[in-house]
């Protein structure tokens, strides 16, 4: 997995930096790097418009194809919390607990897939969602290439109530297998980066 490392200070980033080439299972890239990398790993004490600036440097225009954001910061509000998602947030950890051992085991999850936001904020984000005014139009409803299906819909809103897949598959009677197999069709039809951002995506259009 190719990882580029932004951090507010030149110290942190070649810290980070050298004990991620340590591990073979990582490839570290400039932040200039031409070729694009498949997480981008943001370090930072708070988010400021800046570092939104420098985030969408890395966005294409088909934000499908952005590379995955693991946020390590201090305490990001919800508002925040949002406009991450839409540049690739997969994965957030707390500046104040992480370890350079957790660093490398986040990235290592994320590139089988996994996503990760803690309970607390992912609470604060759903609501934030919910009562902000987006200036985007919402989808026709006639629309078969943005709708979802109803099991989609209900599974969708299991985990806006911040229920894990397993505790998802209990509350449907479904097995883990298949609600797995749910989130994964959706978010690929949809061309969504995870659970997190299609909740977010659904919100939107009005469906939850």
């Amino acid at each position: 997995m190719q990882v580029i490392v932004l951090a507010e200070d030149r110290l942190t980033a070649q810290g980070v930096e050298a004990h991620l080439t340590a591990d073979d299972r990582l490839r570290v890239l400039p932040a200039t790097a031409e070729e694009p990398p498949d997480v981008l790993l943001l370090i930072t004490g708070e988010l400021r418009e800046k570092t939104f600036t420098t985030l969408r440097r890395y966005c294409p225009e088909d934000r499908a194809d952005a590379p995955r954001l693991v946020l390590i910061a201090n305490r990001p509000t919800a508002e925040q919390l949002v406009r991450v998602v839409g540049l690739g947030l997969v994965a957030f950890m707390s500046r104040e607990r992480t370890t350079l051992a957790d660093i490398t085991e986040m990235l290592c999850a994320v590139a089988r897939g996994a996503a990760s936001l803690p309970q607390s904020l992912l609470g604060s984000l759903l609501e934030q969602i919910r009562t902000r005014q987006w200036k985007d139009q919402p989808v026709d409803a006639d629309d078969e290439s943005a709708s979802f299906t109803a099991r989609e819909i209900a599974v969708l809103r299991q985990l806006a109530a911040g229920l894990s897949t397993s505790e998802t598959a209990a509350a449907l009677h479904y097995s883990e297998r298949t609600v797995k197999y749910i989130i994964q069709e959706m978010t690929a039809r949809h061309g969504l980066r995870n659970r997190v951002h299609a909740v977010a995506y659904a919100l939107r259009q009005g469906l939850l």
